[in-house]
Formats: C-alpha cells, sequence, structure tokens
C-alpha cells in the first residue's frame, strides 16, 4: 500500500494522528509532507490521509478523481469549541470546512466513542483507533534529568489557562522548600502569547514565589524531551463537552518517561477509571495528592512503573497501528 500523509511540520494533532503511525508502517510506502505539490500527487497512492483540514480540500471530487485515492479524514477533536476557549473564532471559520471534509471522506478516524457519536451525524463510515505511543523508543523511552528539586511539571499551551486556574489556590498551599515548578511549552510568539503564558505561571506558581523553571515550546518531534524534567505531572482539566472528545494523550506522555501524574477526575481522563493515577475528585484534593507525592519517593516510583505498564498494555501504538492497517487495507479493497 502507497500513502500520502498530509500534515503541518508544527501540528502536534497532525503528528499524533498522520506522522507518527504512518512511520510504525514500514511494510507500506509512505510519504509525509506539508506542502503537497504536483510531482508528489501523482506518484501513484493509494490512501490519502490528514487531520481535520488539508491543502487538497478544496475540491474533492477533483482530487480523488485525479489522484485516484481513497481519503481517510482524521478528527481527534470536536470541532464546536467552548466560548470561552481562545481558538474559539478560528474555528468558526472552519468549522464548515470540516464538516464538509467529514461528508466527503471514504473513512473516518477518530479516537473515542463521543467524538464518533457527533461524527456520525455527517459519516457513518467511523473507526475509532485511541491515541497512543511507541513505548520504548526515541523521544518516547524512559530518560529523565537529574535535579536537586522535586519537579511538579505541566505541558501545554495557552489554550489551556482556565484549566491551569484551577491550580492557582491548591498551589498556595505547598511546602515549597525542596520543590520546583515546571512549565513545558512557553512560547513568545507574540504579545498576547506572552501575556497568557505570564498568567499560566503566576496560577503555577503561587505568583511566582515558588521556584520555578520555563521550557520552551518544543516542535512534534521532540516535545518530549520536556518531560525528562518532571517527578510529578499534574494534569488539571475542565469539565466540558468539548474536553470529553479528547484523548487522554497527557497520560500516556507522562507514562512514557514514568511520571506519577495526578488528575482531574473527567472525561476523557476519568473515562479509563483503572488507570494508575491519583484521581483529583474536588479541590482538596490537589494539595492531598501533591503533599502526599512530594514525600514519598518510593510511591513516586511505585505509581510511575504502574502507569508505564498500564499505559504501554492498553495504548501502545503498534498495537493500535495493527487495527489502523486493517481498516485502511478494507478500505482499499472495497
Amino acid at each position: 500500500m502507497r500513502i500520502l500523509g498530509l500534515s503541518g511540520r508544527d501540528s502536534g494533532c497532525g503528528y499524533h494522528r498522520v506522522l507518527l503511525p504512518l512511520t510504525f508502517m514500514p511494510d507500506y510506502v509512505r510519504l509525509v509532507t506539508d506542502a503537497p505539490n504536483e510531482v508528489m500527487i501523482n506518484r501513484g497512492w493509494d490512501l490519502l490521509l490528514y487531520n481535520r483540514v488539508c491543502a487538497l480540500d478544496n475540491d474533492w471530487d477533483y482530487t480523488k478523481s485525479n489522484m485516484n485515492v481513497k481519503v481517510v479524514c482524521d478528527m481527534d477533536d470536536d470541532w464546536i469549541l467552548p466560548p470561552n476557549h481562545i481558538a474559539n473564532y478560528n474555528y468558526q471559520l472552519i468549522k464548515d470546512r470540516i464538516i464538509h471534509n467529514i461528508r466527503e471522506a471514504d473513512l473516518v478516524t477518530t479516537t473515542n466513542e463521543i467524538l464518533a457519536d457527533k461524527i456520525s451525524k455527517y459519516n457513518t463510515n467511523i473507526q475509532i483507533f485511541e491515541n497512543a505511543l511507541p513505548y520504548g523508543v526515541d523521544q518516547f523511552m524512559n530518560n529523565k534529568e537529574p535535579s536537586e528539586f522535586i519537579r511538579l511539571f505541566w505541558c501545554g499551551s495557552i489554550t489551556h489557562e482556565h484549566d491551569i486556574n484551577i491550580l492557582r489556590n491548591p498551589l498556595k498551599r505547598i511546602d515549597n522548600k525542596n520543590v520546583q515548578m515546571v512549565m513545558g511549552g512557553y512560547n513568545s510568539a507574540n504579545d498576547t502569547s506572552r501575556d497568557i503564558w505570564d498568567r499560566m505561571a503566576s496560577s503555577f506558581t503561587n505568583n511566582k514565589k515558588i521556584n520555578f523553571k520555563l521550557l520552551t515550546n518544543e516542535p512534534p518531534t521532540k516535545y518530549m524531551a520536556m518531560y525528562q524534567e518532571a517527578d510529578i505531572a499534574l494534569i488539571p482539566l475542565e469539565k466540558s463537552d468539548w474536553h470529553a472528545c479528547k484523548s487522554n494523550l497527557k497520560i500516556l506522555e507522562a507514562a512514557a518517561k514514568k511520571i506519577p501524574c495526578i488528575v482531574s477526575a473527567v472525561s476523557p481522563y476519568y473515562d479509563y477509571k483503572d488507570c494508575p493515577v491519583l484521581w483529583v475528585h474536588n479541590q482538596r484534593d490537589w494539595f492531598k495528592h501533591i503533599n502526599y507525592l512530594v514525600k514519598n519517593e518510593k510511591e513516586r516510583q511505585k505509581l510511575g512503573s504502574e502507569l508505564y505498564q498500564w499505559a504501554a498494555t492498553k495504548f501502545n501504538l503498534r498495537v493500535i497501528n495493527e487495527r489502523r492497517k486493517a481498516a485502511f487495507e478494507s478500505l482499499i479493497k472495497s
């Protein structure tokens, strides 16, 4: 099989839903690009894979007939954002384009049942492939940077400001003698980004009264290096229909480095109640769990190892890719 993947160079969604899955299909001919030209397009592909929108979605009748391919549209997010989401305006501009792409796809792949149900209103040929990682290779190896501190870690973007605010009051109670707050993903590209990151850092560090470190945003192919500077991962999340359509990727990433996690007990994380993390059911739980893990190194190691085993068993990219390959081959044969 010959597969052309379309993905932006800096797209995290494209990395996890297009580039990484195709990288671990070595028995196929694959090419992933963010700028398809006529020479690339005419190489005789069997299948075109992309996430949500792509450079060739302006005329699907022409694209399909010209390339003679089956088209797979991957959806790993709801296209209707909550009003307080910073990207809401931008999604308003492209939501009709996304819906059209769903309708025109020969197959739609997605991450969970909730999102699949929303997609089914426009296309019923859907396959669920959970987000997964190739544990033990490349940037997903269990390697850590040593530190004199116990590092409380969070990694993300400015789209998570409301989630980080959940931690503002609980972190005021932290004994900061041997603790360092580490935030990954810092981006100073413009004034808006800098302002939001400053507010997020303030929430995450008790108005910068706790020792902290900001890690600059890395491209998707290198972003796991940020997790090397973590001892405990904090994963706060607002409860919403929007978030329920997402995946448990932050837990899976922490698992790659055997980092114990303290996690909001909301979907999509709490959909996997057997996950060996410390669940937060109310605001008091943040301080209780942080205090417990900061004082118990053996428990940190135990929970980190258990999380790695759980994730590497249930969300192993090699295993999930076998289902993905079977679906692609069936689509081509049809």
